[in-house]
């Protein structure tokens, strides 16, 4: 059974300029049933774990995102599947100016529910975003 993505009309829907619809799920339902899979915070590094986009909140964005995918993907989900994300960053304005497209286009229409927080470091300090999932499988 698909997850069920919902927008409570008595609760406000969190919208950005440029963007045609709310950024996120407020809520995000699962059937009884399914398989809960959490993906560890995940950093923007190849599999040598060299850095990719360092010093760009968009470039590493987008490679938590792919190494987000194949993590998903490697137990049998799609980004589809994913039903919450955790976003750390150490620079808030640039993720909502620059990161938070990235996201938007990952997800595409199935946007999980989430939360992004600013903090004033992460594990490896050559990083700027971190990210963990979770996802609901069949």
């Amino acid at each position: 059974m698909a997850l069920e993505r919902v927008w409570p009309e008595d609760v406000y829907k969190r919208t950005l300029p440029g963007f045609d619809r709310p950024v996120y799920a407020q809520v995000v339902v699962a059937q009884p049933g399914k398989r809960s899979v959490s993906i560890a915070g995940t950093f923007a590094a190849d599999t040598e774990f060299n850095i990719i986009g360092e010093g760009s909140m968009k470039e590493q964005v987008r490679a938590v995102l792919e190494n987000i995918g194949r993590s998903v993907e490697a137990v049998g989900g799609t980004r589809a599947d994913i039903v919450r994300t955790k976003t750390y960053v150490t620079d808030i304005e640039a993720y909502v100016r620059e990161g938070h497209e990235e996201w938007m286009s990952f997800f595409g229409e199935h946007t999980p529910a989430s939360t992004a927080v600013e903090v004033a470091a992460l594990a490896d300090s050559r990083c700027v975003v971190e990210i963990e999932a979770y996802a609901e499988l069949d």
